[in-house]
């Protein structure tokens, strides 16, 4: 032994030691025991022979202390969790656990087995996705779903056999033609379905069922189509078919068809609905080109370039792939939130609970085996058979086929005609049909010089379809016309030599039928029955599905079939999209864009998750109300649904009316008849009453009827003269909120600016230089505090109100979705959102505010109960009008707020009335406005403007009236040439047409045609450029305040930054009776913030991305890609801008980031600043 080694020995434990060398002791009992062992049997084993006597329990269990029986607690805790907490490191603790076993442990062997188990099953085996570009999108036939088997389920494969049939089946069977005679056959005898399920559904069903089986004529073992819920009767089933439906430009689909050839010969319903699905695709493709997230969608270079056809050819089938992966998502959602539901009854309860199969399983104690996903699929015969509900047709859609029968006929009665004679017509009619889906007939309706079809026609097809009430499911049925169908269904599955109805039933785990009243208890069907088969053990597949008693309508029972149908759907529901790659491990974010992913998702918040209505308004933006029952719950007939939604007191909530397509409304331009239509209150009236009403009003009651931008009778008329004294009356409103501004913006500055680390080359005397997101960090909260303080909104900030409820971003977002649900809600697929949620959070944030009220007022229960318990401060935590227990920064501002309120209770209104129809609609209004408007005019000055900044900067610095005069129409200037705003109007009902003169005052720049800033039309006042607009009464005017704004006429040289416009010239305060109030206010408080800004040495934009305000050229979705927009509103400019969230993943009204940087710290913006503390923390 070395010295090293005997050195390392002596430097063990106690515990290291005995396990390094045995005791005297412990020697000599291990050498009795092997005296006293028997002889081996064989003596000479093989060198690697492992066999060996394992350690029992008791023995383990000595080698282990009190901190490994808490790591076995802990394992035992995180399997059951199915969880691991990195601060526990159980991984480490296992593994010192393990190693203090003995070398032969039995226990010890079982728990290493099981950590190796535990470390493999982490990944999978082999792995189910590959990382190349070919494999994220859905290949035309449906291969590649499964990389590892990338045939299964492609189109042109076998059939699977889901049950082995074994019974005997005997040779002569019954006549087919008599089995429909006998117990499928309908005659006159209709029931409409129990639960009222309206055709829409079993329309959808039809698209699934075409979707996943499609029988070749040639082999009819061979499904031509994919065994997933890929859309292929839209998209196509083959590369072939897809290339006919695709332009090949944009991602686009050719408009308004389809590519199933077969589904023309189904009821029209059936085709709406998958040209809902065309539009839904090309909605989505153009928003994704738009957005071109993270610069997945640039365009390429020039196509004069012939080099460039190939990124032109990537960037066409990047966007058509991306667009199929959104679409088939909002369809999968589709099945699984509305359809399935539905199916389950569970659209009649107040319930967000559904069937949906893409859970992430994790394993647990509880879930030992998850349910693997993303294996693939491949349908089988049985279920070619299952989902052939022909009894559930309408009376309307039986006599619609009748109808189509005949004229394939030349007119002859398809009830009298043979089989033979049926099959030759079906057979001339599919090869009349053209090739191309874009010149197929379909239903007669006339085609727009665009290829697109008239939305009335459109909707109206939708609309009956909605009204239609199916029919129910049992024997004696099916409609008579639909004989030769099923007698050709049954010859097939006779040829298949499918199951029996009791061996499929055994399959899933059901009870044979023993008797034929068990199939079905009606004695006259089972006599039926009794009279075709033997015994019930003869009994057909499709025959039994038919003829077995539906269930009656409860909840988990919707479609009211029979139970082996509704048992063997949802097993297939569920291998359908769990065994699907693309709806489980590849449906992400990443795969799909966040804006992709998060415009196919479903809100449990909005009709528990139900979708159908974001397909419906995307295909008819302007033909359903927001609200319109029919949009919202297609799938079950209006007269249902009210019953439904009595019940669950949500009937409210929807429009019962027949669905009525509006005037489209005109958009206003030049600066001259924006001028005319503003300032005529008398016939255009303001259309945000309602709006108003319905977000500050609890059920029963009715505010801010008389608020003054709710109407414009009298009553507004004198609220808003009363409104204006009360925010303009104190003598020092101007100081106040100056001082306000100024201070906020600094302290904010300093608060959330962080600085950038000095690179190992920069010179030592480099000044420091500073970076933050100017809009998210500052101009928002800044405006949200000031808003907050102004109106007593309960605010959470951690210098002047730790207890407040709402932090700074949590009020800012309440307040936004209020000023979007009144003045931004141009989005009709996310309207009834927006509308229903932004309501919830007005009437918490109301109740808080009034209650506050009634405090500082001292009425109310709430006061007695402050008053009892000494309490004297507001839910803010702000101090009197002294500011001794106030914020040093505005110690008046909430004292002014609170004056403001009791001025307004003056006319004799209740605090309630006050705080719901005055406080709450001013703001919803001010935050958001303000915020967008600073960081609009910001977004100018470091862009396009940025050659001022130098003279602002200095004015900035010379903290003189003169210069803040100066600024402040530097500001103005900025808000004009980045403002985005918009108002509306509509005619008065009460009036007579009214007749505008209009024009175009501003075209693109062809220079930069998506951008936001244009050039002079220099024929504006030409006749070429004019217009005139013959209102008529309730007709809507969209009144463009942005292309006004750069009307030559009324402001020279308008792409310019000029100091001596008039004050009474600028509009993004609007103009005439109903100009915002709040513009005095307004530029003051953004001046004096625009000050502190603008003051930073070396203001910039941020490198990238990140330094710029995300946003895009606002173009109206008319339901189909190149549709025509309103009149007015033409190819022309409008200037009109949306913007993003942070993360891209929907709309803003407003600005919501921007970084910037400067040089020197956050002080930098005070006159004698010093440098601050910052550490970079957002790389």
């Amino acid at each position: 032994m070395t010295d090293d080694t005997v050195s390392g020995y002596e430097s063990m434990s106690s515990h290291d030691k005995s396990a390094a060398m045995p005791s005297k002791f412990a020697q000599a009992i291990k050498a009795i025991a092997k005296a006293l062992s028997p002889l081996p049997k064989y003596q000479f084993t093989p060198g690697n022979d492992d066999t060996f006597k394992e350690t029992g329990l008791l023995q383990d269990l000595q080698h282990l202390d009190i901190e490994d029986y808490k790591t076995l607690k802990d394992v035992l805790g995180a399997t059951v969790s199915g969880e691991e907490d990195d601060d526990t490191l159980l991984q480490e603790r296992i593994v010192t656990l393990l190693a203090k076993l003995p070398a032969h442990s039995r226990q010890g062997r079982q728990a290493t087995d099981a950590f190796i188990n535990t470390l493999w099953d982490s990944l999978e085996h082999p792995p189910a996705q590959l990382r190349a570009g070919d494999t994220r999108y859905r290949e035309a036939d449906g291969s590649n779903n499964n990389l590892n088997v990338p045939s299964m389920g492609a189109a042109n494969t076998r059939y699977a056999r889901t049950t082995p049939a074994m019974f005997f089946q005997g040779p002569n069977l019954p006549d087919p033609g008599l089995i429909f005679d006998t117990i499928m056959n309908r005659d006159e005898s209709f029931r409409e379905h129990p639960n009222r399920v309206s055709s829409m559904l079993f329309y959808l069903a039809t698209i699934i069922t075409h979707d996943i089986f499609q029988t070749d004529p040639k082999d009819e073992n061979v499904n031509l189509t994919s065994s997933y819920l890929d859309l292929s009767p839209l998209y196509g089933r083959n590369s072939e078919e897809q290339k006919a439906m695709r332009t090949f430009k944009d991602g686009l689909l050719k408009p308004d068809c389809f590519s199933s050839k077969n589904l023309l010969g189904f009821p029209p319903g059936v085709g709406v609905f998958l040209i809902m699905f065309n539009r839904y695709h090309n909605y989505v493709v153009t928003q994704l080109a738009a957005i071109n997230e993270g610069g997945r969608f640039t365009k390429p270079a020039s196509t004069d370039d012939s080099g460039n056809w190939e990124a032109w050819k990537k960037y066409d089938n990047d966007l058509f792939q991306t667009g199929r992966l959104i679409t088939c998502g909002l369809y999968v959602n589709i099945i699984l939130k509305d359809y399935v539901r539905t199916i389950l009854n569970v659209n009649r309860s107040g319930s967000t609970w559904d069937l949906d199969p893409r859970t992430q399983e994790k394993k647990s104690l509880f879930n030992a085996s998850p349910a693997p996903e993303a294996t693939g699929n491949q349908v089988s015969i049985e279920f070619n058979l299952v989902y052939r509900w022909h009894s559930a047709l309408s009376v309307r859609d039986g006599d619609w086929i009748e109808d189509e029968f005949r004229k394939l006929l030349g007119g002859e009665d398809p009830l009298q005609a043979s089989d033979d004679e049926v099959l030759r017509a079906l057979a001339r009619y599919r090869q009349s049909i053209p090739k191309n889906p874009e010149e197929r007939d379909f239903n007669g309706l006339e085609r727009e010089s665009d290829g697109t079809f008239y939305d009335d026609d459109l909707a109206e097809i939708l609309v009956t379809s909605i009204e239609d009430v199916a029919g129910a499911f049992g024997a004696n049925q099916v409609p008579s016309v639909m004989r030769v169908i099923e007698v050709l269904g049954m010859k097939q599955a006779r040829e298949w030599h499918v199951a029996t109805l009791n061996e499929f039933r055994q399959h899933f785990g059901l009870k044979k039928h023993s008797t034929f009243e068990e199939i079905n208890p009606d004695p006259v069907v089972a006599g039926k029955l009794m009279a075709l088969y033997d015994s019930p053990d003869a009994v057909e597949l499709y025959p039994g599905l038919v003829a077995e008693k539906p269930k009656p309508p409860m909840s988990g029972s919707g479609l009211c079939v029979n139970v082996t149908t509704s048992r063997a759907i949802l097993s297939d529901a569920v291998a359908l999209v769990r065994g699907d790659r693309f709806y489980t491990i590849d449906y992400t974010p990443s795969n799909l864009t966040n804006w992709g992913f998060n415009e196919a998702n479903y809100d449990l918040n909005v009709n528990q998750g139900q979708v159908m209505h974001k397909l419906i308004f995307r295909a008819f933006p302007s033909c359903f109300a927001n609200n319109s029952i029919h949009a919202h719950f297609p799938f079950v007939i209006p007269a249902e649904n009210k019953v439904i939604h009595d019940a669950l007191g949500t009937s409210e909530l929807y429009s019962w009316k027949r669905p009525e397509r509006p005037m489209d409304p005109v958009v206003i331009k030049s600066h001259k008849a924006v001028s005319q239509v503003l300032g005529n209150n008398k016939d255009f009236y303001v259309p945000w009453g309602e709006s108003i009403s319905y977000l500050v009003s609890p059920p029963g009651k009715t505010f801010a009827k008389d608020f003054c931008l709710s109407g414009d009778g009298p009553a507004n008329h004198e609220s808003r003269n009363h409104v204006g004294k009360c925010l303009y009356e104190p003598e020092q409103w101007e100081t106040e909120i100056k001082h306000f501004f100024d201070q906020a913006t600094k302290n904010l500055l300093k608060k959330a600016s962080q600085g950038l680390p000095l690179g190992p080359y920069t010179a030592h005397d480099a000044v420091p230089e500073f970076e933050v997101d100017i809009v998210r960090d500052v101009i928002i909260p800044l405006n949200t505090r000031f808003i907050a303080e102004f109106f007593g909104l309960p605010i959470k900030t951690a210098e002047t109100s730790p207890h407040g409820i709402y932090t700074e971003h949590e009020l800012y977002e309440l307040l936004t979705a209020m000023f979007s649900t009144v003045f931004f809600n141009s989005d009709p697929a996310n309207s009834f959102k927006l509308r229903t949620l932004s309501r919830e959070l007005a009437l918490g944030l109301e109740q808080l505010v009034r209650l506050e009220a009634e405090t500082d007022a001292k009425t109310g229960w709430v006061a007695s109960v402050a008053a009892r318990l000494g309490f004297k401060s507001n839910v803010n935590n702000v101090g009197s009008h002294d500011g001794k227990d106030g914020s040093q920064d505005w110690p008046v501002l909430p004292h002014y707020g609170r004056q403001l309120l009791s001025r307004m209770m003056e006319k004799g209104k209740t605090i309630e009335e006050c705080v719901a129809g005055t406080v709450m609609p001013i703001s919803a209004a001010g935050a958001t406005i303000m915020s967008g408007l600073l960081s609009q005019c910001l977004d100018y000055f470091l862009g396009t403007g940025n050659e001022h900044l130098p003279e602002i900067y200095r004015l900035a610095r010379e903290d003189t009236s003169e210069a803040d005069e100066t600024l402040m129409h530097y500001m103005l200037e900025g808000i004009r040439l980045r403002g985005t705003v918009v108002v509306a109007r509509y005619v008065s009902p009460t009036t007579f047409t009214q007749t505008v003169k209009d024009d175009v005052p501003c075209l693109y720049d062809p220079n930069d045609p998506s951008g936001p800033s244009p050039i002079p039309n220099p024929e504006s006042d030409r006749a070429s450029s004019n217009r005139t607009y013959n209102l008529l009464p309730t007709q809507g005017a969209i009144i463009d305040l942005v292309t006004a704004s750069h009307d030559s006429r009324a402001f020279p040289d308008p792409e310019s930054v000029r100091l001596d416009r008039p004050l009474s010239s600028y509009l993004p305060w609007g103009d005439g009776p109903h100009k915002c109030l709040g513009e005095g206010i307004t530029r003051v408080a953004l001046a004096a913030a625009f000050k502190v800004l603008l003051r930073l040495p070396n203001l910039h934009r941020a490198p990238g991305p990140r330094g710029e305000l995300k946003s895009m050229e606002f173009k109206e979705w008319r339901g189909q890609v190149g549709r025509k927009a309103v009149e007015g509103g033409g190819d022309e400019w409008t200037g009109l801008r949306v913007y993003m969230t942070a993360d891209q993943s929907a709309y803003s009204p407003v600005p919501t980031t921007m970084r910037v940087r400067w040089t020197g710290p956050p002080s930098a913006a005070e006159e004698n600043g010093s440098v601050g503390q910052g550490g970079w923390v957002d790389i």
